[in-house]
């Protein structure tokens, strides 16, 4: 378990829906890490990467999104 889910950076790499819906994207993202955490498919490491990038998508996609 050292890489994150395929899908869910997929997910985060989609630009035009972060820069579409900033919030609702990061909780999105949120929302799969913790349901990746509870299948038991990432560690609490990753899963604490996955919030930070979910985040890091959210404040990049408010600042190239205007």
């Amino acid at each position: 378990m050292t890489e994150l889910p395929a899908v869910w950076v997929a997910e985060l790499r989609d630009m035009f829906e972060l820069i579409a819906d900033p919030d609702g994207r990061a909780a999105a993202l949120s929302e799969m890490a913790v349901a990746a955490r509870r299948r038991q498919e990432v560690g609490d490491g990753q899963l604490c990467e996955m919030l930070e990038l979910a985040e890091a998508g959210r404040l990049w996609a408010l600042e190239h999104g205007g």
